[in-house]
């Protein structure tokens, strides 16, 4: 007991800053790290009383580390009387912190930890291990593509994972999603976190805590398996202004912000946030939203917005392809999201929309973040889900993402989904995480990670002779060229010279595999012919057609 009571009086001592700060277990860059502290009083409401809105936090920490770097936390609270700080140091070395609260039992802890570096190996193993994402600014293609913390090239191959934040999911379930996901070659997994969706009370003044602990245990396994999260704490929905204030709305942001600032995550502004005329609240208070976001989150990470299409009736009344068309020029807004929606001719708006969002000024990395879903029969096809994923990357976009199966809904059997119009599956026997479609991304992902894919620029008018004209090059050097129905075409090799070999490889895209090649010489139009071609096969099909410089 005597031993226990001067434990207490030790550790009251280091709250209080009587003693030296307590040091902490090596931690390594960006990896969570969690203080736990007790308030000293009551509150009637610790969500709303903790973050006061447009005012401070009731809990902050300070964090000071190498180099001078400073960062400031806001706490968050988790239960009781229960308070945390999470915290992913962004370089190795020493770092001190302490905290400021008007609580006295929230004031003035303090602490060290060392942090250390993860080795290349390590790195590769767990990519997330890099840093957060960020718009690279630098290099041969500035604004055109993300990168880690790190410099190192992100490609962003989306999953839509909507509805993994829904109850009654085993963790189990969400272990071989992501396993799967992860050893496709997919980077980004796209999941609600939307305070309107379940994780807030029908008051919104209320957080289910239990839940809100399951879905973080998804998302750092996802970390765990080098897959970045994308959130967003808001869905729009019509009349939302009569049933969330624009303080609560604020609020949840905030909570959020700090709940999961330490992860690996990418913040969205909302899930359509301009449907049925953003929900309400009109423009202006999106906008204002952002700029707070952009202010209060101290890693800067990367800020966009998923928008609602033209042609549906929650986006009449202000429909925008791609929110370049309304929200490019808000110096937060970092990269821009296009959904397309559902149906073959929405798919075929892919590379037109890419096409026009790589043309604005100043330049901002584009994404598909929904497209055409991958169903059962009478759906798309592996060719359609290709289609869209090529033309987009190869028209100028940072990545794509997919959307299918059992998984866009999380239709599972612990925890199954009402099918209303979609055309799920009905058998959970079908393993939906291999549809051809989703086997079709993880080919892309694998080919695009063994070349200096950052480097590609959309080079239409290299190409001939054909229809579809998707090409991705370094002139002289590199050509990435997507053919929807195969055939016959015509390559511009120049800048080169008649004296430059180039080697060229076939992909079968339906298969994927590599099927023949061969070489060419340089400084002019040159003709290439797919490896099967109508009348000699009469099934047509999609092929990647790899042209670049050969060796001296």
């Amino acid at each position: 007991m005597r031993r226990r009571y001067a434990m207490l009086l030790i550790f009251t001592a280091v709250l209080l800053g009587m003693l030296p700060p307590l040091a902490a277990a090596p931690v390594r860059t960006w990896e969570v790290y969690e203080i736990t502290l007790e308030a000293a009083q009551d509150y009637a409401n610790p969500y709303v009383e903790g973050l006061p809105d447009r005012a401070e936090p009731l809990l902050r920490a300070d964090f000071s580390g190498p180099g001078g770097r400073r960062l400031a936390l806001a706490g968050f609270w988790d239960g009781e009387r229960t308070w945390k700080v999470r915290f992913a140091p962004p370089a190795p070395g020493a770092w001190s912190w302490q905290t400021v609260s008007r609580d006295p039992g929230l004031n003035g802890a303090k602490g060290t930890l060392d942090c250390a570096a993860w080795s290349e190996e390590e790195k590769r193993a767990n990519p997330a291990r890099r840093g957060f994402i960020q718009v690279a600014a630098s290099g041969p293609r500035p604004g055109r593509h993300f990168e880690y913390a790190d410099g190192t090239p992100f490609l962003w191959i989306g999953d839509t994972w909507w509805n993994w934040s829904k109850r009654g999911i085993r963790f189990e379930t969400f272990q071989k999603l992501a396993d799967d996901r992860a050893a496709k070659g997919f980077t980004v997994g796209q999941i609600f976190f939307a305070g309107n969706d379940g994780l807030l009370n029908r008051t919104y003044d209320s957080p289910d805590l239990e839940q809100i602990r399951n879905v973080e245990r998804f998302i750092a396994y996802a970390n765990q398996k080098g897959i970045t999260v994308w959130i967003h704490p808001w869905w729009s929905r019509q009349k939302l202004n009569e049933r969330i204030s624009e303080e609560k709305m604020r609020r949840w942001w905030r909570y959020v912000m700090a709940r999961l600032g330490a992860y690996n995550v990418i913040w969205v502004l909302a899930g359509e946030y301009n449907m049925n005329n953003y929900g309400g609240f009109g423009l202006p208070f999106w906008k204002d939203l952002g700029a707070m976001i952009r202010r209060e989150d101290p890693y800067r990470r990367i800020i966009g917005a998923h928008p609602t299409p033209p042609g549906w009736a929650g986006g009449a009344e202000a429909p925008q392809w791609s929110t370049g068309e309304v929200l490019h020029d808000e110096p937060w807004l970092d990269y821009n999201q296009s959904q397309v929606g559902h149906g073959r001719w929405r798919n075929e708006m892919i590379p037109l929309v890419i096409a026009a969002d790589y043309a604005r000024k100043p330049a901002k990395p584009t994404v598909v973040t929904e497209p055409w879903y991958e169903f059962i029969a009478g759906n798309p096809t592996g060719m359609d889900v290709r289609f869209g994923a090529w033309s987009a990357i190869l028209s100028g976009a940072a990545g794509h993402t997919y959307g299918g199966g059992h998984v866009w809904w999380a239709h599972v059997p612990e925890a199954p989904t009402k099918q209303g119009n979609w055309p799920l599956d009905p058998s959970f026997e079908t393993n939906t995480l291999d549809y051809p479609g989703a086997v079709s991304m993880g080919f892309l992902a694998r080919f695009l990670k063994s070349i200096e894919w950052w480097k590609l620029e959309p080079h239409p008018e290299l190409l001939s002779d054909t229809p579809a004209r998707y090409c991705g090059a370094v002139p002289g050097s590199t050509y990435v060229i997507y053919l929807r129905y195969g055939g016959w075409l015509k390559v511009d090799l120049h800048p080169s010279t008649d004296k430059d070999r180039f080697e060229f490889t076939w992909y079968d895209l339906e298969n994927h595999q590599q099927r023949s090649g061969g070489t060419v010489n340089g400084g002019g139009w040159r003709e290439f012919r797919a490896p099967e071609d109508y009348p000699g096969t009469l099934q047509f099909k999609d092929w990647l057609l790899y042209v670049r410089r050969a060796a001296p």
